[in-house]
């Protein structure tokens, strides 16, 4: 009997720890904390900061020396380290590394969900929600909304203190290839709608190789045929 209580108070234990690392609405970041990396620019050094990756736009944050946290300039920016993730940057996008082949890469989008989320009674209204598509979800006091994208506060230690105090914030991902600049969804239909593909080619192709198009050793197949042409 105190074995069995021991094991589910360590399940519980792990339950909740598990639950303090997934994004809130008061913590919209693929890491449950700032992390050390290294920020890689065409022609610099690489700059080492904390970073974590903000799950609307997949746009890219540090803390700066002061402890606020910051927009990172992607000027001339080509990727970033973070442990043993790596991240490419294209389309104005930090997107997650699954595979990297002479021709090009296999990448994963984190978004965050704020659909699932937004009231249906309209007391956060979706207007507010895509009226900030465009800006940098940086902490403003002037549209102070944990339901829209913005951080509650700029000041990193506040915010990682009330990260917990919020409601869960649901990811949604997507893969992609990408060739050069090019970025594309990883299904059937984006890849066969690509201008100049032999329609007729590809589909043999992914009859006799078996394509899934879940897996990201069967992603690699599709790239190294498209970057073979």
């Amino acid at each position: 009997m105190k074995r069995l209580l021991l094991v589910c108070m360590a399940a519980l234990m792990a339950a909740t720890a598990l639950a303090q690392d997934e994004p809130t609405t008061k913590w919209p970041y693929l890491y449950p904390e700032f992390k050390a990396g290294e920020l890689m620019r065409v022609g610099k050094a690489p700059v080492r900061a904390l970073y974590n990756v903000h799950l609307s736009l997949s746009s890219l944050h540090y803390v700066g020396k002061n402890g606020r946290i910051k927009e990172a300039d992607t000027w001339g920016v080509t990727g970033l380290v973070v442990g043993e993730d790596k991240f490419h940057f294209v389309a104005g996008k930090m997107l997650k590394i699954l595979a990297e082949t002479e021709g090009g890469y296999i990448v994963k989008e984190y978004k965050a969900n704020y659909s699932s989320v937004i009231k249906d009674d309209g007391a956060y209204g979706s207007s507010s929600l895509t009226s900030t598509t465009t800006k940098s979800f940086l902490y403003n006091e002037n549209a102070l909304n944990q339901y829209n994208g913005y951080l509650m506060t700029d000041v990193y230690k506040d915010l990682l203190a009330m990260k917990n105090d919020a409601e869960k914030l649901p990811v949604l991902e997507e893969t992609y290839l990408v060739i050069g600049n090019q970025l594309i969804v990883a299904n059937k239909k984006s890849v066969n709608d690509l201008e100049g593909l032999d329609k007729k080619a590809f589909k043999a192709f992914l009859k006799e190789n078996d394509i899934n198009w879940n897996k990201t050793e069967d992603l690699v197949k599709v790239l190294n045929y498209l970057t073979a042409k």
